[in-house]
């Protein structure tokens, strides 16, 4: 992650400070309308429906950090399996520490390598498909164990790899020595989910549901209704991006679990039984929730829209904390336009399927910032670590919305730790820290230059 010295926030602190009195003037820099303003052609569809549908069919065929679900086989040979889950699955050798500040010893290592059990794959493996039921982490070892650089550093938890949502589907191909946690594929990422957050049906009503999921969640966060009749779907959480299937055909007359759905869309919303069998059952997903009708159309307008619906968010490394990283901000924001995005930032920055500029370590900064002032609103700027969304430009240059842990004010004083807004030289004056540039927008959409 980049560090930002003072003036960085000098300058952040005075936009919070006239954002009041810019409400009667119009937005200031730390709302979205402001940038929306500024954009040529805010509302312009940049990406029709059918040239997003073209871009995700060639990342999930051609980028090697996605998995189409629906392609893998029927069976599949240990080999392939132990290598997916050994390639996740590494236990640090370097010093880390538990949350309490006591070392991570070698016990502890080998219990967590005796966990993972893969000298147990079978010679074929039959993969099980399956639901997401509630938002969960997903875990580089099948541990809730927690692991830091540092007691004083407790934040980052280097087990947390990522989190997936409710109806998220899944391919479970390897189990826990003590069978709670499993090894799933995802469409965006590999890892150890719990098993008790996980509902088995069969590949066909798996994949059916995801294909009949249409109804898009455009809230940071919405809930389902409260219900005390069926405490399973009541109050869930569902974070930008999640997609849930409607219930179009539901009568009016019908209550949904004690609650008339006149003000309400009906979704399905998996379930796991008892025995770990899928059931979907109706739920009730407020109109005043924040959810869309299939993506939202791809307009720089929505992008701007989307992030700053996260302003002020903490920082949550991997999903952790209900929260998001860098990376994991952008791809959020931009599932809710239905694009889909490699999870990490390293992962973004080398896809065959995105429109990359390299910025060399050679460049001289006049250089450096002619290229990231032809970006655009929603285009990303990467640093080795780090990634961030350009929300428009000024007489100082760009200025970008990120999800950052760091970025201090002064020695000693609080880590912005949220989702902020800044100038882009506030963070690194000379630009040496950028690495590449990449403009997500599929590049064959109409959108001039």
């Amino acid at each position: 992650m980049t560090r930002c010295g003072w003036w960085s926030w000098r300058l952040l602190a005075l936009a919070m400070v006239a954002a009041p009195a810019a409400h009667a003037r119009g937005a200031g820099p730390l709302e979205a309308a402001h940038w929306i303003a500024q954009c040529p052609e805010p509302h312009r569809v940049v990406a029709e429906a059918a040239v997003v549908a073209a871009f995700n069919r060639r990342l999930l065929a051609e980028d090697p950090t996605l998995t189409d679900l629906s392609r893998l086989p029927i069976a599949m040979p240990a080999t392939d399996v132990g290598d997916r889950v050994r390639r996740r699955s590494t236990v640090p050798d370097g010093p880390l520490v538990f949350g309490d500040g006591t070392p991570v010893d070698e016990s502890a290592r080998n219990r967590w390598r005796a966990a993972v059990c893969d000298d147990a794959i079978s010679a074929t493996v039959k993969p099980r498909f399956a639901l997401v039921v509630r938002r969960t982490a997903i875990r580089r070892l099948p541990t809730s164990d927690r692991v830091h650089d540092s007691a004083a550093d407790t934040d980052i938890d280097w087990f947390q790899e990522t989190a997936f949502f409710p109806g998220t589907p899944i391919v479970a191909i390897h189990a826990s020595a003590d069978g709670r946690w499993q090894f799933v594929i995802g469409t965006t990422y590999d890892g150890w989910i719990k098993s008790d957050a996980l509902a088995f049906g069969s590949r066909e009503d798996v994949l059916a549901y995801a294909a009949r999921a249409s109804r898009v969640i455009t809230a940071a966060r919405a809930t389902t209704s409260f219900t005390p009749e069926l405490p399973a779907v009541s109050a869930v959480a569902l974070d930008m991006g999640t997609t849930l299937p409607e219930r179009r055909d539901w009568p009016a007359s019908d209550a949904v679990n004690g609650q008339s759905a006149a003000a309400a869309v009906v979704v399905d919303l998996p379930l796991r039984d008892p025995d770990g069998a899928l059931r979907l059952v109706p739920a009730l997903l407020p109109l005043s929730a924040g959810s869309h009708d299939g993506p939202l159309p791809a307009t720089r307008a929505n992008l701007l829209r989307q992030a700053f619906s996260f302003l002020g968010e903490r920082y949550g490394w991997g999903h952790d904390f209900n929260g998001r990283d860098c990376s994991g901000f952008v791809c959020d924001v931009y599932r809710s336009l239905g694009i889909i995005l490699p999870r990490n930032a390293r992962d973004q920055q080398t896809s065959p399927c995105l429109d990359r500029v390299p910025v060399p370590s050679e460049w001289p900064r006049d250089r450096r910032f002619s290229a990231v002032s032809a970006l655009r609103p929603g285009d990303l700027a990467y640093s080795r670590r780090h990634v961030m969304m350009i929300v428009g430009h000024d007489e100082s240059g760009p200025w970008v919305i990120h999800d950052t842990r760091e970025c201090r004010p002064a020695a000693g004083a609080a880590a912005a730790n949220g989702v902020v807004v800044q100038p882009l030289v506030s963070i690194d004056p000379s630009l040496a820290s950028l690495t590449t540039l990449i403009r997500v927008l599929p590049s064959n959409s109409t959108e001039a230059p």
